[in-house]
């Protein structure tokens, strides 16, 4: 008879130590989402640099698990007008995209002097590419995503003078299909 017993699956094992190994391996723990980080910072008031945000999470530290309280601690060093500019911060992470920390004082220290492409698309923040998504179910292609949008343009009325460009943000999208609205933010993140 299994001394030790799985909460997860209700497998049952003899020894303590392969319990452990079978929760690690069979029910990982779930990474922090960008909808976890948003619920800690939910209260704050924006626009905040990236040391308030530390400073904010860190007051409900004994709430919050130490991988969520690093992945604040790791954001790029800047200022975040939203929430949603968090979670393109966050998208920007994942991928792997990383700015120099010298690269990043500057950006915080002076206006931008971008271009082109890189400009037009920083002037467009990840809650409005959210609110013509809001009410989307996942999974969705690429092409799911733009028709989803140009539909949910006219029912709800947007005018954003970014309209265009948000549409064009997500013709660069990867070609693929996304599960959730943290995948497509980690892909917009990485196409700016």
């Amino acid at each position: 008879m299994a001394q030790f017993t799985c909460s997860v699956c209700g497998d049952g094992f003899e020894q303590k130590s392969r319990l452990r190994r079978h929760m690690d391996t069979a029910h990982p723990p779930q990474a922090p989402s960008a909808a976890d980080v948003e619920k800690v910072l939910a209260g704050i008031d924006y626009p905040k640099a990236k040391d308030d945000l530390v400073h904010y999470s860190s007051q409900k530290a004994s709430t919050i698990s130490k991988d969520l309280f690093d992945l604040i601690k790791s954001l790029p060093l800047r200022t975040y007008r939203d929430s949603a500019e968090v979670a393109v911060a966050l998208g920007e992470l994942k991928s792997g995209k990383k700015v120099r920390e010298a690269e990043q004082t500057e950006a915080i220290k002076q206006p931008s002097k971008q271009g082109g492409r890189a400009a037009a698309t920083s002037s467009v923040s990840a809650a409005a590419i959210a609110k013509l998504l809001a009410g989307i179910d996942f999974p969705k292609s690429k092409s799911s995503l733009k028709s989803y949008a140009k539909r949910n343009k006219a029912k709800i009325n947007y005018s954003d003078p970014n309209e265009n460009e948000i549409l064009n943000i997500l013709n660069r999208l990867l070609d693929k299909e996304y599960r959730n609205m943290a995948d497509v933010e980690k892909s917009v993140g990485s196409s700016i």
